[in-house]
Order: structure tokens, then C-alpha cells, then sequence
């Protein structure tokens, strides 16, 4: 029988390892959690992606608005958006943070927070 190539799409074959998403431990939700207290922020939500690109969500109200953070990891942007009367929201600031761990993220969020 001849040798073919195997090509996979999609998700990854069960005998490889799981890629680690570390926005999806508690001591990563933890921190971000914290780090928004600090910037004054009441955290009602947060949510962590299962896909690969490790985004993660923040959901909080400030002055009786409904604001969120959102880490998009495929672009590579860290959002601060305003929701709208609506179901739209309103972009009131992004970053791209200069690394893709904690303490970049946390960074860049304190940066938006205080904007």
C-alpha cells in the first residue's frame, strides 16, 4: 500500500496535546480581575475563549453604563468598548499590547480603564 500525506483541519487529532490557554486558569482571571479593581472597575463577568487564539472577555459597569474589555488574540487588540441603547457598542479605545501575557494585558487594560 502506498504512503500518502495526512493533512488535518480543524481541531487537532486526539493523540497531540491540547494547546495550553492560559486566559482560561483562574490565577490568569484572578489577576485580570484585580487589576480592573484597581482601576476603580466592579468586575461582573469574565470569559475566556476555549479557541486556540487564548481571548478572553471583562464585563463591568461604570457610572450606570455597561462597558467590556475584550482581548481579541487572532488581531492581536485589547478593546475597551461601551455598550449602546441598542445592541452595538461603541469602541472607546483599543491597544495592542507590547506581549501576549499577564502583565502586558495588564498594562494596556490599566491604560484604557484610566483614559
Amino acid at each position: 500500500m502506498p504512503e500518502h500525506e495526512v493533512m488535518w483541519i480543524g481541531r487537532r487529532p486526539a493523540g497531540l496535546p491540547p494547546e495550553e490557554n492560559p486566559a482560561a486558569t483562574e490565577d490568569f482571571a484572578g489577576a485580570l480581575v484585580d487589576a480592573c479593581s484597581d482601576c476603580g472597575v466592579d468586575v461582573e463577568d469574565y470569559v475566556a475563549a476555549a479557541g486556540p487564539y487564548g481571548s478572553w472577555l471583562v464585563r463591568f459597569r461604570r457610572a450606570g453604563r455597561l462597558e467590556r474589555l475584550v482581548w481579541n488574540g487572532r488581531e492581536g487588540r485589547l478593546v475597551h468598548e461601551q455598550a449602546t441603547p441598542g445592541i452595538d457598542w461603541t469602541e472607546l479605545g483599543a491597544e495592542v499590547p507590547t506581549a501576549r501575557d499577564l502583565t502586558a494585558f495588564i498594562d494596556s487594560l490599566a491604560r484604557l480603564l484610566r483614559a
